[in-house]
């Protein structure tokens, strides 16, 4: 998979066109249950998701990387929503969540097992 643009100076981490099943939690209500959404891009820092909901700016957001790597168990992510857009073509919503707190792992284990994914 290919490394997303770059995008904002301000960005620290590798972007990755990368697709992973996740589990979204917003306050407390989770935005898909039964259907896993997948990761448009994702970095050590955050991810961006496809939802038909409006998802509030600011939202705390807890995410559940479903596949993180070969053997690995699904990893806990807390975030908070910094930005959305509406897709105008489909009506869907672009959500990106910026990671601040990480359960088991560091961040810098989160940046390698994101690399080793794109890599396979």
């Amino acid at each position: 998979m290919a490394e997303t643009d770059t995008g904002p100076e301000n960005r620290r981490d590798r972007r990755f066109s990368l697709r992973v099943p996740i589990y979204v939690s917003i306050g407390g209500e989770v935005v898909r249950k039964t259907v896993h959404l997948e990761s448009r891009d994702i970095s050590a820092g955050g991810l961006s998701f496809e939802t038909g909901r409006d998802v509030p700016l600011d939202a705390e957001a807890q995410v559940v990387l479903a596949r993180a790597g070969e053997g690995a168990t699904p990893l806990a992510i807390r975030g908070r929503v910094v930005w959305t857009r509406q897709i105008p073509e489909s009506g869907r919503y672009l959500v990106g969540v910026r990671f601040s707190d990480f359960d088991g792992l560091t961040r810098e284990e989160l940046a390698a097992r994101i690399e080793q994914l794109a890599s396979a």
